[in-house]
C-alpha cells in the first residue's frame, strides 16, 4: 500500500514530465509496447496511472503501475507521459498512430489497451470501439473502472455495437460498487485476507488468471476470451 506522500511524489513527477513532453509534442510519437514478461508478446498502449484514471480513489494506494514508474523512471515514466501529452495535444493523431502500427502487424494480432491508465471519456471510448471495428483480425481487450462511460455508450448504441473481437473487462476493486447492467465480464482480485464484496466460493465460478497472457492467447481463455476472471493478490 502506497502512502499519500508516495502518491503525491508520483503525481508531481508525472505532471512535470507530461508538461515537458507537451513543449515538444509535435516531434513525439505514441509509445506502443510489444509486451513484457507478464502480459507476453502483446501490443499495448498505456497512459499514466491516476492522471488518466477516472474512478481510482479506491485502488490508487494499491496501483501496481506506481512502482514501475519509480523503478523504470527513464523508460516507463516518460513513455506514459509522452502518450498523455500526445493525447492531450492531438487526440486524432494519438489514435491514428495506434491504427497505423496495428496495420503493420503481420502476425500475433493481439492488442491490449491500458496496462496503465483507463478510458477517460465518452469520445475516447468511442474511438476505441472504432479501432476494434477497423481491426477485426485482432483480439483486443481492456480493463476499466470507468463503468459510467461504457454503460452510457451501450445505452446509446446498444451492446451489439461493441465488436465481438473487443473484450471489455469491468475491473472490480473490493469495496467499490460495480455498476454492470449490461453484464460485461469482470476482472477482480482475490485478497489474501478475504473480500468484502464476495465470499470465497464466488471465485470458484471464475477463470483464474495464470499470470501470463501468452497462455490465454493460446487457449482463448481468461480476459482474451472475454471470461469472468480473477487473480490472486500478489
Amino acid at each position: 500500500m502506497y502512502a499519500n506522500e508516495t502518491l503525491k511524489k508520483y503525481r508531481l513527477m508525472m505532471v512535470k514530465k507530461v508538461a515537458d513532453m507537451l513543449t515538444r509534442v509535435n516531434d513525439l510519437h505514441v509509445s506502443i509496447s510489444n509486451g513484457n514478461r507478464k502480459i507476453g508478446r502483446v501490443m499495448n498502449v498505456s497512459t499514466p496511472a491516476i492522471l488518466a484514471c477516472k474512478n481510482c480513489s479506491g485502488c490508487a494506494h494499491y496501483c501496481y503501475d506506481i512502482k514501475a514508474n519509480f523503478v523504470y523512471i527513464n523508460t516507463v515514466l516518460p513513455a506514459r507521459a509522452k502518450n498523455l501529452a500526445i493525447l492531450t495535444a492531438d487526440r486524432e493523431r494519438f489514435f491514428r498512430e495506434i491504427d497505423e502500427k496495428m496495420n503493420r502487424r503481420k502476425k500475433n494480432k493481439f492488442f491490449r489497451w491500458h496496462v496503465s491508465g483507463d478510458i477517460i471519456d465518452f469520445d475516447y471510448f468511442s474511438r476505441m470501439v472504432e479501432n476494434a471495428r477497423n481491426h477485426p483480425n485482432f483480439i483486443i481487450w481492456t480493463y476499466t473502472k470507468n463503468y459510467a462511460v461504457v454503460n452510457a455508450y451501450v445505452a446509446e448504441n446498444g451492446k451489439d455495437s461493441i465488436p465481438s473481437n473487443f473484450h471489455i473487462m469491468f475491473s472490480e476493486w473490493d469495496g467499490m460498487e460495480l455498476v454492470n447492467p449490461y453484464d460485461f465480464p469482470i476482472f477482480t482480485c482475490k485478497l489474501k485476507d478475504g473480500n468484502k464484496n464476495h465470499k470465497p466460493e464466488f471465485f470458484n465460478s471464475l477463470f483464474k488468471c495464470p499470470g501470463n497472457c501468452d497462455i490465454c492467447k493460446e487457449h482463448g481463455t481468461g480476459c482474451i476470451g472475454g471470461m469472468d476472471t480473477y487473480a490472486d493478490e500478489h
